[in-house]
């Protein structure tokens, strides 16, 4: 066992060997100047269930969500605390330890006429996308909705997608939520007042929300379509752009037509009967202009399993099932929940990350809840991102609220150049243990713990064990990598453990 203390001043051969590593191969300083930027996302493995990069290393991701649900459907770049998304705010969430964000990509504010793309709004997600980049944060493109359109008091989809007269006139939104339909103005929209007056997630319960989904799913007016092509046109933005972590087709989709097909209402059933035809063709489309990156499909909210026959377009190696958790509509709890998406993965052959869990203030039942989530997180080697990043600051001051921020700047492995068998933070004493196994086929990359400066203000200290198995090397002021010494052998069972000084 070895002890190794932050700061590690270089790389240099000499300063190894003044710790007495066999580091005959191992130049950590070189790998990294040749080696620059973010790894590019590779493939799920379909062994292990778990997202890796382009070297073959095992990634772990924790993040936030970034979505605007108004327009202009993007967060200015200018900093306002808690809603914008540019230079302070990737400087914030970077120094916190959080390593990607999960970006919505309204198609309200990228196609607001049918078949005429809005190039600016285009090129304000791909200029934050970038900003993200620069501060080591990769993007999970996200195209977000929640009942669809203003018509339905929703938001995220185009006003041009759904139509009045889809639905009879005294069925019309909010029937049967309410007993009447709203009055609208000319281009069918309710009052802001009347949409306050309901709760919007029992909207999807109503006649109105049910059709238009239905229309979607079964390409009615070739909306399915529309849908498709949106996601090649934001394939066609970021098929090169290194930190992209996958593409997310549709935030918390509906069944569909569950008046037209009650059985939808079945948890799984919708997931094969209506979504799998339209994650296939919005797949289809993808894959015309980028072949490679993950493409992230969700199920109904409420799934106890997965009701998929099989991922989009067949290949689980390169689709990862996206997933939430609020309570309700889940019932259990979440390890049983994380339980069930592993089951699923395994069926699926691919992985799943939680993407949405509640993660804003609240009572102190709400509070324990955060930190029983994250543990249980780390306990399923899960990846998540929370919800969402304009609850993290308290106020117009700019300062986070602490009982939030302590959460995303756990310590944790954003790389594993091997197999994790385990990891955990311990929120008590802000200790951190990672087991794996090594696997010396990753082109020499490291293994990288990301360590927040905020958790561990004077630095730390570092155990490895077997002694001399890692070559340490500080990237950044989060970032410790963790290079396999030369003499090490493939398979060398490894823990790695951090105290806080």
């Amino acid at each position: 066992m070895q002890l190794f203390s932050f700061p590690i001043l270089t790389a240099t051969a000499a300063i190894l060997a003044t710790f007495g590593l066999s580091s005959a191969a191992v130049d950590p300083q070189g790998w990294y100047q040749a080696h620059p930027g973010l790894a590019k996302i590779g493939k799920v493995d379909q062994s292990l269930h778990q997202i890796t990069d382009s070297f073959g290393r095992v990634r772990f991701f924790h993040g936030t969500n970034v979505v605007k649900k108004e327009a202009p459907w993007f967060r200015p770049f200018e900093f306002k605390p808690g809603d914008s998304f540019g230079e302070q705010d990737v400087k914030n969430l970077q120094q916190l330890g959080v390593n990607a964000v999960r970006l919505g990509h309204h198609w309200a504010g990228s196609e607001p006429v049918r078949g005429s793309y809005n190039q600016t709004f285009l090129d304000i997600m791909k200029k934050q996308t970038k900003l993200a980049e620069d501060h080591g944060i990769y993007v999970l493109v996200d195209v977000h909705q929640d009942v669809f359109a203003p018509q339905l008091c929703g938001h995220g989809v185009p006003e041009w997608f759904v139509k009045p007269d889809w639905v009879t006139s005294w069925k019309r939104f909010p029937v049967p939520q309410k007993l009447k339909p709203f009055s609208v103005d000319s281009k069918g929209i309710p009052s802001a007042s009347d949409c306050n007056s309901i709760d919007w997630s029992l909207s999807y319960l109503t006649i109105s929300v049910a059709n238009a989904f239905g229309r979607l799913y079964n390409n009615n007016d070739n909306l399915g379509d529309a849908f498709s092509s949106y996601w090649k046109q934001l394939a066609q933005q970021y098929s090169q752009t290194p930190n992209i972590l996958g593409y997310n087709l549709l935030n918390e989709p509906w069944v569909g037509d569950h008046y037209a097909d009650p059985t939808l209402l079945t948890p799984g059933v919708a997931d094969h009967k209506t979504m799998e035809g339209l994650w296939n063709r919005a797949a289809t489309q993808i894959r015309t202009v980028d072949p490679d990156t993950l493409i992230w499909f969700e199920g109904s909210t409420y799934d106890i399993l997965s009701g998929f026959n099989n991922v989009p377009l067949g290949d689980g190696s390169r689709t990862v099932h996206s997933f939430h958790y609020y309570k309700p509509p889940q019932l259990g709890s979440l390890d049983t929940t994380l339980t069930n998406r592993q089951k699923d993965n395994v069926r699926l052959k691919t992985a799943g990350v939680l993407t949405e869990f509640t993660f804003w203030m609240g009572n102190q039942q709400q509070m324990d809840d955060l930190q029983t989530a994250v543990t249980t997180a780390d306990s399923h080697m899960m990846s998540w991102f929370g919800w969402a990043y304009e609850n993290l600051y308290n106020g117009s001051s700019g300062d986070f609220h602490p009982e939030l921020a302590k959460h995303y700047s756990r310590a944790y492995p954003a790389a594993v150049s091997g197999t994790p068998t385990a990891f955990a933070f311990n929120a008590a004493d802000s200790s951190f243990s990672l087991s794996f196994t090594v696997k010396k086929a990753v082109d020499n990359a490291p293994t990288e713990l990301i360590l927040p400066k905020p958790t561990y203000p004077n630095g730390y200290n570092v155990t490895v064990d077997p002694a001399d198995s890692l070559v340490q090397f500080v990237v950044d002021d989060r970032t410790l990598a963790l290079f396999t010494a030369d003499a090490t052998q493939d398979g060398q069972k490894i823990k790695v453990t951090i105290q806080k000084k």
